[in-house]
């Protein structure tokens, strides 16, 4: 890919639909950001809400995946959300990825592999891209999220999407300075 090309991937532009790939990565940004800062009572009202927001055979499949994930202790008891969310807020602390993988995939076998990128984004199906794109908006808008997305400009998954978020510099210890022998 050429340097015009790599430029407009890295700029958004506008555009005509609502889930531009520019506002779909802040989201996720912004969602991966949330699953790994939030409280557990904003966690749990903010999944009770992405949940709620699910169609019902949507949520039917994510009760299904964690029933069949989650120790029988920890398993929801419906596909109610706010039940859903605090099974989803057990299996999150034992697997800091696992509601990523559940939104990719609700239905899917454990381990099962995603669809060949021929047709499809590489990291996303057709039918979860969907389903992890619809959570990830709905956490990231959701008023319960505001103060915990207070940090998200200087955060790591901010300036992996947009180079101009910064990452402040570590001060003090053995890192904050360059060793005498570095050459740039």
């Amino acid at each position: 890919m050429n340097l015009q090309g790599r430029l407009r991937r890295l700029i958004p532009h506008p555009s005509d639909d609502s889930g531009s790939e520019a506002e779909v990565a802040l989201d996720m940004a912004k969602y991966k950001y949330l699953l790994r800062v939030s409280t557990p009572q904003v966690f749990d009202l903010v999944h009770a809400e992405v949940f709620a927001q699910l169609p019902v055979a949507t949520r039917e499949a994510v009760y299904r995946r964690l029933c069949r994930d989650v120790p029988e202790e920890h398993r929801p008891t419906s596909a109610d959300p706010e039940e859903l969310a605090r099974a989803a807020a057990r299996a999150q602390d034992d697997d800091p990825v696992y509601l990523l993988r559940v939104l990719r995939r609700p239905g899917g076998a454990p381990g099962s592999a995603p669809e060949p990128a021929g047709k499809h984004r590489a990291d996303t199906t057709t039918y979860g891209a969907s389903v992890l794109e619809a959570a990830a908006r709905t956490a990231a808008a959701s008023p319960a999220a505001a103060e915990a997305l207070l940090g998200f400009d200087t955060s790591l998954e901010a300036a992996q999407i947009n180079p101009t978020h910064s990452v402040p510099r570590l001060t003090g210890g053995d890192h904050s300075a360059p060793r005498a022998d570095w050459q740039p």
